[in-house]
This record gives structure tokens, C-alpha cells and sequence, in this order.
């Protein structure tokens, strides 16, 4: 059996991926910054890693043959932080990574961190590993959240639409890649929702779903810079903010595709899926 490591455990995706191992009775290695955070599992032995090339990192590596390899959090230097763990992985004799990469990943993408994530499987590819890429478009749950909190949608998306995904089914997908990862080695796995929608429709069914009115507001581009001043952040935080929507409105986001019930034999998750889920909505308000 292959030594599966886990990183970005103490995560949602991490730790859920971390979980759905651990009910299969696997044992792994869950790799965290601050082991003390992560939750700890009869079948598994936390190790402390960050996303660099040291020695200690190195060590930390050794054993693992498959390696879910979790973004590291959004940060000007985030692909040099990919790169010097990925040296890392190679010199402790990793031998596939699953990377959790973004649906259109490229170099010129519209959307700012798709850009890293292209540089990131790129340089997967330079250092030899066997891997599967696991594009996941913009999440779901992320709409719903913010939809929920403010009562609107607000951004400069236009009629752009988007096949969002569900968190959920990203993790099941990334579990069932690290449990079976001879069946997708070299693969680039595009993970969607089962529906293109654009943010008005997404605010409508939420709206009908849970007898709440929400509405979407279609910013200007320099409305919605403005309107995220009341956060104070950077300057590249705000430019990923902003360009989330712009992806969807020049339709870089959309575009529906079944590699989610490829891998896991049914389809994926939609809105009043995970509405459901979360008790939000009763199977009548369908």
C-alpha cells in the first residue's frame, strides 16, 4: 500500500479529505504548519511542515509516495513557496502529487491566482512527478456565504456565468484520487458544478429557496474597488477580489464538466444540494 500525506489539514479541504481517508481505514501522514490545530487520528501520524526547502521539511516528506498537495494561502510569493516545497517533495522521494489547482488555470488568466496555479503545474511537470491536477472552478459554498451575510451578490460579473462547485465534492474527488492514484496519474481533472449560472440567477434561487431576498448588484469595475476599501487589505488582495467577477464576465469561469462524476459515479453537488445539506432548505422547496 502507498503512504498517502495530507497537507493543509488543519484546512476545510484538507481536513475533510483528511477525514474521508480516515473512514476508509487508511493510514496517512497529515502534514501541517501547526500540528497542535490538527485533529488527531488513531490512523494517522501529524508531522509539522511549512511550504519550503529545508531539511526538516524534507524529512517530513519521507514515506509519502502520494501527496495531496493543498495551495498554500493566497501571498505575493505563493508559487516561489510552491516551488521550494515541491524541490522538497522530490528530494525526499515523493512520488505523485495531487495538486489542488484552479479550473482554467494560465499564465494570463483573467482571474489573478490562476495564474500561480499555472505556474505551479507547470513546474509539477519539470521535476518529473507522476500527478493529477484537480481544477476546481470557484466554489459554491463561497456565493452562498457571502449571498447569505450581506443579502447580495456585488460584483462586476455582468451575465457572466460560472459552473462553481461545491467544497464538498472537490474533497471527496481529492480522496478518491489519493486512495486510487495509479487509475489518474497524469491527469487534469476539471472540477464544476452541474450547471452554468450567472450571479443574478444564482441570488434568485437562493432567494426562492430560502424565503429571503437577495439581490446581485452588477458593480462597475471601479464601484467594486471602491466598495471593498471598507476591508482594509493590500493591493493584490483587492485586485483578487475584483477579478474573481471579472473571470466570469469575459466567461473564462464557465463551462460544465462531468470529471466530477467521473471520479465519483455521481454527479455533482448543486445550490439546493448544499443547501440541503446544510439544513438550510426541506426536500419541498425543490
Amino acid at each position: 500500500m502507498l503512504m498517502i500525506g495530507i497537507t493543509g489539514v488543519t484546512g476545510k479541504l484538507g481536513s475533510y479529505v483528511a477525514d474521508l481517508v480516515d473512514k476508509k481505514g487508511i493510514a496517512s501522514v497529515h502534514l501541517a504548519r501547526s500540528p497542535e490545530r490538527a485533529k488527531v487520528y488513531a490512523s494517522a501520524e501529524i508531522r509539522k511542515m511549512v511550504y519550503a526547502n529545508t531539511p526538516e521539511v524534507v524529512e517530513a516528506l519521507k514515506g509519502i509516495d502520494v501527496l495531496l498537495m493543498v495551495s498554500a494561502r493566497e501571498n505575493p510569493e505563493r508559487v516561489k513557496e510552491h516551488k521550494s516545497f515541491l524541490d522538497a517533495a522530490k528530494l525526499a522521494g515523493v512520488k505523485h502529487i495531487a495538486y489542488t489547482s484552479f479550473y482554467g488555470a494560465d499564465e494570463k488568466a483573467t482571474f489573478t491566482l490562476s495564474r500561480d496555479h499555472a505556474q505551479t503545474e507547470a513546474y509539477i511537470k519539470e521535476l518529473g512527478f507522476t500527478y493529477t491536477f484537480l481544477r476546481d472552478n470557484f466554489y459554491l459554498d463561497l456565493f452562498i456565504d457571502i449571498a447569505l451575510e450581506n443579502g447580495e451578490i456585488r460584483g462586476p460579473a455582468g451575465s457572466g456565468l460560472v459552473s462553481a462547485v461545491a467544497r464538498k465534492d472537490t474533497s471527496r474527488v481529492a480522496a478518491e484520487i489519493l486512495l486510487h492514484a495509479k487509475n489518474w496519474e497524469n491527469q487534469t481533472l476539471n472540477l464544476t458544478g452541474p450547471e452554468n449560472l450567472s450571479m443574478e440567477e444564482i441570488a434568485t434561487l437562493l432567494s426562492r429557496a430560502t424565503k429571503q431576498l437577495i439581490t446581485y448588484v452588477d458593480e462597475s469595475v471601479e464601484e467594486a474597488y471602491e466598495s471593498r476599501k471598507k476591508w482594509p487589505a493590500q493591493t493584490w488582495e483587492y485586485d483578487t477580489w475584483v477579478s474573481t467577477y471579472t473571470a466570469i464576465k469575459v466567461g473564462e469561469q464557465a463551462g460544465v464538466s462531468t470529471d466530477v462524476e467521473k471520479v465519483l459515479g455521481y454527479p455533482a453537488s448543486s445550490i439546493l444540494d448544499i443547501l440541503r445539506d446544510r439544513k438550510l432548505i426541506e426536500e419541498e422547496h425543490d
